[in-house]
């Protein structure tokens, strides 16, 4: 299996790279960036950091054979690539570090993707994990580019269930892992926690409105305090990359058994049109299985509405 990371000299297409090899020793990792020399040394890198496994220490980790290495942008350097990651992006704008900032990455990462879709449509489609921001317009703009069937454009935007995950085990004390509640809408100022089906440790939660808000605005914020207190240059590496290279193994292994959020183009879902955005998929190793139409409370259905509409008018 081969996993290839457009972008993969950036920080967030390395930290991929570097965490996928470690959750699945077994996948060929490619970084594919026009930074040769950069993406070269994170291979090196990376290729010796296996090296631990000859080690008593390092016996139990890395194990798995799965190689690292670079190639140039081109097509034909993707045609073994199994599933592919669009990490790439222009350079962080200067107004993008507050609440609402992904969007100022609109225009010059559009004409990025417009670049990359003219030679990757040139291989046969293969799943696609979207991580470039603005993510849901940047999804819904590389598959028009790419005119490939929607199936193949998987928007990654599972960090908001993530910190969403950290908040609520945070407010209830008990381990994330315990909390199931997924998170659909926008990847940005538009999300929608859907608490509606929200449990811990399978059992219905209750919050009261006044919590609901307060943890939905402070996982809004979480991203913007790590830019704060790292650097205006910064991101969230670590739960972005866990994130993609979990969803990335998860679809090189078929897909999990359950539904799970990502951004994806829809065709009358929800009743929304000419949009990605995030819903319940399922996934399999061809990408996007199947779309379901979940029962959401009022306030959730008006949430996501309002999520198409911010969206939808950039589309």
């Amino acid at each position: 299996m081969n996993a290839a990371i457009i972008g993969g000299a950036g920080t967030v297409g390395a930290t991929t790279a570097y965490t996928l090899s470690l959750i699945k020793p077994n996948v060929d990792v490619t970084l594919v960036d026009i930074a040769s020399d950069v993406a070269a040394g994170h291979t090196i890198d990376m290729r010796t950091a296996l090296g631990h496994a000859a080690h008593p220490a390092g016996k139990d980790f890395s194990s798995g054979g799965g190689q690292v290495r670079t190639v140039e942008p081109g097509a034909r350097n993707l045609e073994d690539a199994d599933c592919i990651v669009m990490a790439a992006s222009v350079p962080r704008p200067a107004d993008s570090a507050e609440r609402g900032g992904r969007r100022t990455f609109l225009k010059h990462n559009s004409e990025l993707i417009e670049q990359i879709a003219s030679w990757l449509g040139q291989i046969e489609p293969r799943p696609v994990v979207t991580v470039t921001n603005p993510l849901d317009l940047i999804n819904y703009r590389l598959a028009r580019a790419l005119d490939w069937d929607r199936r193949y454009c998987i928007g990654y935007s599972l960090s908001e269930t993530a910190r969403l995950a950290d908040q609520l085990a945070r407010c209830l004390d008990v381990p994330p892992a315990a909390i199931s509640c997924p998170t659909m809408g926008e990847h940005g100022e538009h999300l929608v926690p859907v608490f509606s089906r929200a449990t811990v440790d399978g059992e219905q939660i209750s919050l009261s409105i006044n919590e609901r808000k307060q943890i939905t605005e402070a996982v809004k914020d979480v991203p913007y305090d790590v830019i704060h207190l790292r650097g205006p240059q910064e991101t969230s590496r670590w739960v972005t990359s866990r994130g993609v290279a979990s969803l990335v193994a998860s679809i090189l292994e078929d897909g999990p058994s359950d539904p799970i959020c990502c951004s994806v183009p829809l065709d009358g879902e929800y009743g929304y049109r000419n949009l990605s955005l995030s819903v319940p998929l399922r996934l399999s190793s061809d990408g996007v299985e199947d779309i379901i139409e979940w029962e959401l409370s009022a306030f959730e259905r008006r949430a996501l509405d309002e999520a198409a509409d911010a969206v939808g008018e950039l589309c």
